[in-house]
């Protein structure tokens, strides 16, 4: 938890998986607040508005107070032009109706970048090639035309009851391909987050992912040998494992030169006791 009354306040857009865990962080921080779309949730840590991302209506429920905005909603329409539509309707209502939110921090997604081989950063030039990949990409794209943005694109986040231990407790498949998966845990994502929100002048564009990828079965297995509450009987067959698939991995370099140490450098630390 952040234990700085001087630190710059939040408002987070979405307190789901990762809201709450950064809701935790800016607990101390005052005139720091969260959304919910539902009805109100009854335990968190901050103050909570009902907001309605995806209803005109309801926009005006978001407070006045300057903070730094952190959106960590996904899209809400499937139709890249719908979705262009409303984002770009919201970013007008905002600056006309709450120009002092102006700065901004979107947890978007390494799913962006192509599914192919390559080495791939955030200066990359590419095309998104997934339809939600393109919607991520669309989001970053026009809230940049409203807002003073910073950009996290997270791998595969895990911790807290979310993982492949889980899958494999839960009976879930495993992914048996051998394209090597960028996980980064939630902690370390929230750290990342708060860096960001403490520091505007850093690069408006971030790859959140930790240092080793691999694939899904690999872990898989990791975890079996190194876990007693974990079963061979629990793996999916290696045969089934997929040849040939794309080698491709995220850059971290950009992350590494803010000076962050991660509490989870690899899946070992982060999986080892379901943390």
């Amino acid at each position: 938890m952040i234990n700085k009354a001087a630190f710059p306040p939040v408002g987070i857009l979405g307190l789901g998986f990762l809201g709450q865990i950064l809701a935790r962080e800016f607990s101390a921080v005052p005139e720091s607040w969260g959304t919910w779309h539902k009805t109100k949730l009854t335990e968190t840590p901050l103050p909570v508005f009902l907001f309605d991302w995806a209803n005109e209506n309801n926009w005006s429920a978001l407070p006045e107070t300057p903070v730094t905005l952190v959106i960590t909603i996904p899209p809400l329409l499937k139709n890249p032009e719908t979705e262009a539509e409303r984002l770009h309707l919201w970013g007008k209502w905002m600056s006309h109706n709450r120009p002092e939110l102006k700065r901004m921090i979107y947890v978007s997604t390494t799913g962006v970048y192509p599914k192919c081989n390559g080495i791939w950063s955030e200066d990359s030039d590419f095309e998104a090639d997934t339809n939600s990949g393109k919607l991520r990409l669309l989001t970053e794209k026009i809230l940049s035309q409203y807002f003073s943005l910073q950009v996290v694109r997270p791998g595969g986040i895990y911790g807290y009851e979310r993982g492949i231990d889980v899958r494999l407790k839960s009976g879930k498949p495993i992914p048996v391909s051998n394209t090597p998966v960028h996980r980064i845990h939630v902690k370390d994502l929230a750290r990342i987050i708060c860096h960001l929100v403490d520091n505007p002048d850093a690069p408006n564009c971030v790859n959140a992912v930790d240092l080793e990828a691999k694939p899904s079965w690999e872990v898989a297995r990791w975890l079996v040998e190194n876990r007693n509450d974990l079963t061979e009987e629990m793996l999916p067959d290696a045969a089934d494992c997929l040849p040939g698939t794309p080698q491709r991995f995220i850059s971290n370099q950009r992350l590494l030169e803010l000076g962050i140490t991660l509490s989870y450098p690899t899946f070992r630390e982060g999986m080892e006791f379901n943390v």
